[in-house]
């Protein structure tokens, strides 16, 4: 099973966050297996399976997952004190500073980088040219699910 984390929460003005991978509706029609999206209730449902936890609820919720694909928010930090593995896609915040080496941090180009990675996201403007393309993610989560399977 695949658990997919879409979305970062919303900027100060409640827009979107530029950390969200604009892609996601093309990205999870190509990824193999079962998909299970997690967030809150309010949050666009991107599959059919979709469920919200209390944070002890999520714990032994990762525990059956294979691996997850996530933005930057809460979950690969909460994941990471559990030791669970994912693939994060960056887009304007370096994972160099705040990803985990035991992930796949996906980032496109260092071009897209904050000049500021430690001041606040207000007013920070998606770009969709960002992010790694649906198609390379879909692969590389499919040679991940071959890698766990296989073992």
């Amino acid at each position: 099973m695949i658990v997919i984390s879409p979305y970062s929460k919303p900027s100060f003005e409640g827009k979107p966050s530029a950390k969200n991978y604009p892609f996601w509706k093309e990205l999870v029609k190509l990824l193999p297996g079962d998909i299970v999206q997690i967030g809150l209730p309010e949050e666009e449902r991107l599959v059919p399976d979709f469920r919200t936890y209390s944070l002890p609820e999520l714990r032994e919720f990762i525990k059956e997952m294979d691996f997850y694909i996530s933005v930057d928010n809460f979950f690969p930090h909460f994941c990471h004190h559990y030791n669970r593995h994912g693939i994060v896609l960056w887009g304007t915040s370096d994972p160099k500073i705040f990803g985990y080496p035991e992930n796949i941090n996906l980032l496109k180009d260092s071009k897209y980088l904050r000049p500021d990675q430690f001041m606040w996201w207000k007013g920070e403007v998606a770009n969709p040219d960002a992010f790694v393309s649906p198609e390379e993610i879909a692969r590389i989560a499919e040679g991940v699910l071959n890698v766990i399977q296989s073992t």
